[in-house]
């Protein structure tokens, strides 16, 4: 495979100027319909090797994962450093970018999954170098390191993960696959069905600001964040839990949307979805009035959430 050709950005990518077009807007909504990876008039049931949505698929799936972990070659660190850049930057640029989509498309399969694990691997590795920053301040030593290492990437991160994608992967397809059932093949067949680590994988692109938020920027600013009785401390803390959790569910939404049958891919440039809207209104009206709500109860109790954490993972 070569990493240098069809990358899907430029140098102006890292510093982009972002300029509204209507007339490229719309010619590029008309080809995202006619080349899109699920057509408007597919049939509700595709044949099996168009989309490679077997269990079979997705263990031999998984196994190319285990295997490009030993080949170096084949990893792209560069694509998932750009990924991870717009992830925080300009997250919506990453889910427009028709190369996010494409890359996953070879020969006859056709799935939204990652199969390289290269940005795994980068995230991973963040969560592990904070793990050791925040051991040899709070408990410097070296089994205890460890084990905040693995509670780190194991508990928080992978194992969150698993439970939040699974709900989401239960949710997302009850609503869009009217063929779905937790235990039948069928409905892996039809065009709007979810997988599992495509649920997975927006859970990934999402915790990189809870990454950037809570195990980097809270240890830079703990000198402040610890002050006791201060509200300057509780404020700073307490905003910068539930702006990273909101953060976090507002790029989920931008990965579930970005999928055509959820999206406006079938609607036109200048109309919505009423499946984007109805993920929008769950934000809007359900997910960020609770944070908002959480916010304001442990500013007003005095509750400062930093601290607490803190506490609950070095006491």
């Amino acid at each position: 495979m070569n990493k240098r050709s069809n990358l899907p950005y430029s140098t102006q990518d890292l510093f982009p100027r972002v300029e509204h077009d209507p007339v490229a807007i719309s010619d590029n909504a008309r080809s995202m319909r006619s080349s899109s990876l699920f057509s408007a008039n597919s049939d509700p049931i595709a044949p099996s090797h168009r989309h490679g949505f077997t269990p079979r698929k997705n263990i031999q799936r998984l196994k190319k994962m285990l295997r490009r972990l030993f080949k170096p070659d084949s990893l792209d660190f560069e694509t998932a450093i750009w990924e991870i850049f717009n992830l925080i930057f300009n997250p919506r640029k990453l889910y427009r970018s028709h190369y996010y989509y494409k890359q996953q498309s070879t020969g006859n399969k056709v799935s939204y999954t990652r199969d390289d694990p290269s940005f795994l691997i980068l995230l991973t590795g963040f969560l592990s170098i904070s793990a050791i920053a925040w051991g040899l301040a709070y408990s410097p030593s070296a089994w205890e390191i460890i084990k905040l290492i693995v509670y780190m990437v194991m508990v928080d991160f992978y194992l969150t993960g698993v439970v939040i994608a699974s709900v989401f992967w239960l949710v997302m397809n009850r609503i869009y696959n009217n063929t779905f059932a937790i235990m039948g093949d069928t409905s892996r067949f039809n065009v709007n069905y979810i997988e599992w680590g495509f649920c997975f994988d927006i859970h990934c692109n999402s915790f990189i600001v809870i990454w950037l938020s809570l195990y980097l920027l809270q240890f830079i600013l703990l000198p402040v964040l610890t002050i006791e009785k201060s509200f300057i401390s509780l404020l700073v803390g307490n905003s910068l839990y539930f702006g990273a959790v909101g953060h976090y569910f507002i790029v989920t939404m931008y990965g579930f949307t970005s999928i055509p049958f959820v999206g406006n891919s079938y609607t036109g440039a200048n109309e919505e979805s009423s499946h984007e809207k109805l993920l929008q209104r769950g934000l809007l009206f359900g997910i960020l009035p609770l944070l908002a709500i959480g916010w304001l109860l442990t500013v007003a109790l005095g509750i400062n959430v930093a601290t607490v954490m803190v506490k609950t993972y070095f006491s």
